[in-house]
């Protein structure tokens, strides 16, 4: 009687701890779907009617057009600057979640690899698409809490992200050292994804 009851406690322990497993799977894969949702930027004209675009934009393959776009600290980024380099080009606004999901992996992969890799990060901030004003404070207080060491221009025309026809945000292209588009990645990477994407480029 005694092992009896022993063993069915035993398979409600076992049975226990699958349910809870389970639960946990089922909770990470919807944390997961939430980070990997699109954001879009607002696109609509000035009386309010969408826009149409073409989705595609600039693509694999292509030469990135060139820009200059000044940072908080006064620094000038010419795109063009980095040639010869490997370029991870962002695209992001403070408000989309995905974006803030991807920043320390992209904080932690420009530290380890910047030297190594011969790749510079320009996390290009859609300043004309930030909501409820103050653009640059915005940026400001993101840059500090997100530690954020590599180069953030604001694009505060918001002519670059029109040029390039970002709307779902982040956008991410990989340049290589010839300065050809090899990838376009529209959501959020990881760190162990851009190390495998960079190490890839020529």
């Amino acid at each position: 009687m005694t092992k009896k009851i022993f063993g069915l406690s035993l398979v409600a322990i076992l049975a226990g701890i699958l349910i809870v497993n389970i639960v946990q799977d089922a909770r990470e894969k919807k944390s997961n779907t939430v980070e990997q949702e699109t954001y879009y930027i607002d696109s609509s004209d000035e009386d309010g009617n969408a826009s149409v675009f073409n989705n595609e934009g600039v693509t694999e393959g292509d030469i990135p057009p060139d820009f200059e776009l000044m940072t908080l600290a006064g620094d000038k980024i010419r795109l063009s600057d980095f040639n010869g380099k490997k370029v991870i080009l962002n695209f992001w606004a403070t408000w989309c979640p995905p974006c803030r999901a991807e920043m320390p992996h992209m904080e932690n992969f420009y530290k380890k690899n910047a030297e190594k890799l011969n790749v510079e990060i320009i996390a290009v901030n859609l300043t004309a698409a930030e909501r409820g004003g103050n653009g640059p404070e915005k940026v400001k207080k993101f840059i500090e809490e997100y530690g954020l060491t590599f180069h953030v221009p604001l694009d505060e025309t918001g002519e670059v992200g029109d040029k390039y026809r970002i709307i779902p945000i982040p956008t991410s292209f990989l340049i290589d050292t010839n300065g050809i588009i090899k990838q376009k990645i529209l959501g959020p990477m990881d760190e162990e994804m851009m190390e495998k994407l960079v190490k890839d480029l020529k």
